[in-house]
């Protein structure tokens, strides 16, 4: 895990970005039918989707996990009736009762993690035994991919974010397909922690790749590929062109019985 540029600049920017998901982040909780006892949230940071759950939906047991330190400290404060660990071995809920919610979680895992821990994220999530799983988070896709659309590219560089293209290029090489295009669609907005988010990879696999990750043990309930209105409306006002692709997948597996 690479500590150093997993660090946050404005950490009040970057928390208030994620409150703004809050909602969209709750997708599950109206799309499972089977009883489960508690919900695991991996990634929780600063427990703002507990926060905001446990009021809603108090029959619950909130769980939430993170390996930084920091936002662990702050979850506690935050959230003094739930439980929270950066140890994933101290996590002490039955997980064939539970629901692991794994939001905005998967891209961050292969930005800073190597093969090894990507492989136990993976091992964590599907070999645990969670009653649910549910994953959102921003994904492309292979059947997009097609050459980078010059038109938009033009528009970009006329417009005055052109010097934060040229930024992310210096960083992942000439925009040249619409997977990258579109990544730094979805970032040229965060310029508060531009030097975060413009090494993160908001793609680093294709949707098709995490369809094939899918164990035979787990079925899948649900299934929604979009794209967030607000992106559209952000891209539509500053650039004048429509995004047509897809950005983000929403998926909850339910294990099947053994």
């Amino acid at each position: 895990m690479d500590t150093d540029m997993n660090r946050i600049s404005d950490l009040d920017i970057y928390l208030t970005r994620m409150q703004r998901s809050i909602l969209d982040k709750m997708f599950f909780i109206d799309k499972v039918f089977e009883p489960f006892k508690y919900i695991l949230d991996f990634g929780c940071a600063n427990g703002e989707l507990i926060k905001a759950m446990k009021p809603m939906f108090p029959d619950y047991g909130y769980v939430g996990y993170d390996i930084s330190r920091e936002m662990i400290d702050a979850a506690r404060k935050n959230v003094t009736d739930a439980k929270f660990f950066d140890d994933w071995e101290q996590i002490d809920i039955p997980f064939d009762e539970s629901l692991i919610n794994i939001s905005s979680t998967v891209h961050e895992v292969y930005s800073y993690c190597g093969k090894k821990d990507i492989d136990l994220f993976w091992d964590r999530v599907f070999k645990s035994g969670f009653r649910y799983v549910a994953i959102r988070d921003m994904m492309f896709s292979q059947e997009e991919n097609t050459p980078a659309r010059t038109e938009l590219l033009d528009a970009i560089r006329k417009s005055s974010y052109a010097e934060w293209l040229d930024s992310f290029e210096k960083v992942w090489g000439k925009v040249e397909d619409q997977r990258q295009l579109v990544h730094f669609l979805l970032k040229y907005k965060y310029t508060q922690n531009w030097d975060r988010e413009v090494h993160e990879n908001y793609f680093p696999v294709f949707r098709e790749e995490l369809m094939k990750r899918i164990p035979d043990s787990y079925r899948i309930v649900y299934k929604d590929i979009f794209t967030l209105p607000y992106t559209s409306w952000q891209i539509r006002n500053d650039f004048g062109f429509e995004l047509t692709e897809h950005t983000h997948i929403k998926l909850i597996l339910e294990r099947l019985p053994q």
